[in-house]
């Protein structure tokens, strides 16, 4: 125990520049930290700190200790944290950074039954398309879409999300859609990421690869609703994620262009720094993941949807309506929709 209290005392100490800081944060006297860490010294034979009257800083030896120590308190410190939040309610703020399509297509809808389970549980959401990160941002999750590469971060899949190339119906009607790169150059409406003042270019699926194209349309924005809306009103042609454009689909207000032409291979994910999660953070993860993972929204593909076929339990309001252009009777006699691609 005592060399215990020597490791917290040294840490803080050396987080906070001085054994007063320390103190105030421990809750202890200066004294009491100076002494633990005098201790530690005496138990481990070497100098952590070079003192002189105005100045304290680690010495090598203090450094290196300081590396090894570090993650094992905190991990201690969240196990603690743990332990004493699961034998009360959950309560507190929980930050979150998540795409705007997921805030206000499934997570903004469900939010009243999260806080009817847990009334003391707060949420800080922020929407970005950006990929922020967690720990610079003092941020509890993060929801976004792609693969996750940090093997330090935990993820947890919600589902398969990808992007879908859109135009009114008033748009296509203006004649023979042009060559894909041609669309992109003349007609793209594009998202602007970050401080970039170009737009991110198109992804379209080219057999097994992808093919990338510059846009140079007459939008671009920094928001996926207004983009969706600036399509919807026929300003030109967006590719957006197929979860904020099925509402507009439904509804007839845009159509799929070249949905077989959809990348793959993106997926929609929850992700957080530490599998130690405290109870506040711990019921939000898995209210999400519960909520959204069966959603049927999520199960829809562009091709699907280009062809009318669902996978089987697709609630009929689901399904997509026909188009202006009719439905085209297959030789089973079931209705599809005529595929845009080939529009006269």
């Amino acid at each position: 125990m005592e060399s215990l209290r020597g490791m917290v005392s040294f840490v803080q100490t050396a987080r906070s520049g001085s054994f007063v800081k320390a103190a105030e944060v421990l809750g202890v006297s200066s004294v009491a930290v100076s002494r633990n860490v005098a201790r530690l010294e005496a138990q481990l034979k070497v100098r952590l700190f070079a003192r002189t009257t105005r100045h304290l800083s680690l010495t090598a030896e203090g450094a290196a200790l300081l590396a090894r120590c570090e993650a094992p308190l905190e991990q201690l410190d969240a196990a603690f944290r743990g332990s004493r939040d699961a034998a009360g309610e959950p309560e507190g703020v929980v930050r979150v950074t998540a795409v705007s399509p997921f805030v206000r297509a499934y997570l903004a809808p469900s939010l009243g039954a999260f806080h009817a389970q847990y009334p003391k549980v707060e949420l800080d959401i922020e929407c970005s398309e950006q990929v922020t990160d967690l720990v610079a941002g003092r941020f509890d999750v993060g929801i976004r879409v792609g693969p996750m590469q940090d093997a330090a971060f935990v993820a947890r899949p919600l589902g398969p999300l990808q992007l879908v190339l859109c135009a009114s119906p008033s748009f296509l009607a203006r004649g023979p859609l042009p060559e894909a790169a041609e669309l992109a150059r003349l007609h793209g409406l594009g998202l602007k990421r970050g401080g970039d003042h170009q737009a991110a270019p198109w992804r379209l699926q080219n057999g097994a690869g992808h093919e990338v194209l510059p846009l140079g349309g007459p939008l671009r924005c920094n928001d996926f609703l207004t983009l969706t809306a600036a399509c919807a009103a026929g300003l030109g042609v967006a590719q957006v994620p197929i979860v904020m454009a099925l509402p507009f689909l439904r509804d007839g207000t845009l159509q799929m262009v070249w949905p077989e032409r959809a990348p793959q291979g993106l997926h929609l994910f929850l992700h957080y720094p530490d599998r130690q999660l405290p109870a506040r953070v711990r019921v939000f993860v898995d209210f999400v993941i519960q909520a959204n993972q069966a959603h049927p929204d999520l199960a829809v593909t562009p091709v699907q949807w280009g062809r009318g076929d669902h996978p089987d339990g697709l609630a009929p309001e689901l399904r997509p309506k026909a188009s202006s252009n009719g439905p085209v009777r297959s030789t089973d006699g079931a209705a599809r929709l005529k595929p845009l691609a080939t529009r006269a």
